[in-house]
């Protein structure tokens, strides 16, 4: 064992005045981290993209589509129709950030200031509350317009000022003195209303009466009410598995990572390669040193190499606000990860018979193995046809075993599984490899 420990350490040695090959296992990783968690930590809605609404309309009065065509006009939103069912669903699935619901009798007092004001439901999802405020702005603007449609259309006021006379009339609670007032303030719109017409019939297109979209103090265009379109998320769903991320470094650091684990495996595998061809492997055997212990050591260096640039990466994505959930089953990922790669390490070298020939076939294989087991693009983002291709990719299981701890709040009987595939990969790597080394020539 001591011979062993000894041809470990002397890869370590080599490998820390290899500056370009560290570069690869340590630095390089750390650059796709730090890349990866702040192209995720920019997301979001921005400020400058349309909001996607959806309107339900159970009015369906005129003035209920004038209110609809003012936001429609809104360079701000992307407006459309729907029934209540299909708008809810709609924002569930991400695919608009609201919904506004018109209720019945939404025409009879939106734009009429004597009346009460009317009620508009607004459904927001939840993770896109900060255009919430910016939504209810945009629709009392459009309900301050309805009070310059109000106006501009004087049989339609005159139709409310009737009914209004009619409610005053039948109102026995009312002060009669009130009474008196509020029917000389009809009569004096009515005599408005009259005079607004005959400018018109003498000056058609000029009479018209236009408004800036506010009121006065103190005054409502309309009562926002809210409404609740929240639902239970599919826990294996990409909004369920979202939830528990805690920041964009809990995503970006265990692919960094894999990344690292690619370049040591890589890394270890020329090294091999290198030996054979130069003779390096001939002359240990000369030694009181045995072939099974030099791709020992090999591999006892490159499982100690691994295990530091997990560590290293999960040390600085602490610092920078990753909060690993349970560090044990953390350690348990970070070994069956560096037994997997140490593993495929050890079959790298059967690729070629130089040095040349493995490193590209060996880089062929990482890079096949990154893109579908989510080192470039999460494998939850992922198309349903490309997830079910990933299962072949050890990449996937070391990073699921790793978010596990990190994020994924893994039981330790989850655990097994990932882990599992990992030691399977591992154990067959190792036992493949060095019988096929061993067997090889110098």
């Amino acid at each position: 064992m001591k011979r062993v420990f000894n041809m470990a350490l002397k890869d370590l040695r080599l490998l820390s005045r290899d500056k370009m090959g560290a570069f690869f296992i340590f630095g390089f990783p750390i650059l796709m981290g730090l890349f990866f968690g702040l192209m995720m930590g920019g997301g979001g809605s921005g400020g400058s993209g349309k909001m996607k609404i959806a309107i339900v309309d159970q009015d369906g009065s005129e003035i209920s589509q004038k209110f609809v065509d003012s936001l429609v006009a809104n360079d701000s939103l992307i407006v459309q129709t729907d029934e209540m069912e299909p708008a809810k669903e709609s924002i569930r699935k991400g695919n608009r950030i609201a919904m506004l619901v018109l209720p019945k009798g939404f025409g009879e007092t939106a734009g009429v200031f004597w009346e009460e004001p009317p009620v508009i439901k607004l459904g927001v999802d939840p993770s896109r509350q900060a255009e919430s405020a910016m939504l209810q702005g945009l629709v009392m603007q459009s309900m301050g317009e309805l009070i310059g449609t109000r106006f501009q259309d004087t049989s339609m006021m005159r139709n409310s000022i009737g009914r209004q006379r009619e409610e005053l009339a039948a109102n026995q609670d009312l002060n009669p003195a009130n009474k008196l007032l509020v029917g000389a303030l009809f009569g004096s719109l009515e005599s408005m209303f009259d005079s607004m017409e005959a400018i018109n019939a003498e000056e058609p297109g000029e009479g018209n009466v236009e408004t800036g979209g506010v009121g006065a103090p103190g005054f409502n265009f309309a009562e926002i009410e809210s409404l609740d379109i929240s639902r239970k998320v599919d826990p294996n769903s990409v909004g369920g598995q979202l939830q528990k991320v805690r920041s964009q470094w809990d995503i970006s650091f265990p692919q960094a990572m894999m990344w690292g684990v690619l370049g040591c495996a890589a890394g270890f595998a020329i090294s091999i390669a290198k030996e054979r061809t130069e003779g390096t492997m001939v002359r240990l055997q000369v030694a009181p040193v045995t072939r099974f212990e030099v791709l020992a050591g090999k591999a006892l260096a490159c499982f100690m190499v691994v295990v530091m640039v997990i560590a290293m990466l999960t040390g600085l994505g602490m610092a920078l606000g990753m909060r690993p959930g349970n560090m044990g089953l953390l350690v348990l990922a970070a070994i069956c990860v560096s037994f997997c790669f140490v593993g495929i390490m050890m079959t790298m070298p059967v690729l070629g018979k130089t040095e040349q020939a493995v490193s590209g076939a060996g880089w062929a294989i990482n890079m096949v193995m990154a893109m579908l087991g989510g080192c470039m693009i999460p494998v939850m983002f992922m198309p349903a046809v490309i997830q079910k291709f990933s299962v072949v990719s050890p990449i996937k299981w070391g990073i699921l075993a790793i978010e596990g701890a990190i994020w994924r709040d893994f039981s330790l009987q989850e655990m097994l599984f990932p882990c599992g595939v990992l030691l399977a990969v591992g154990t067959l790597g190792l036992v493949v490899g060095t019988l096929i080394l061993q067997r090889s020539d110098a």
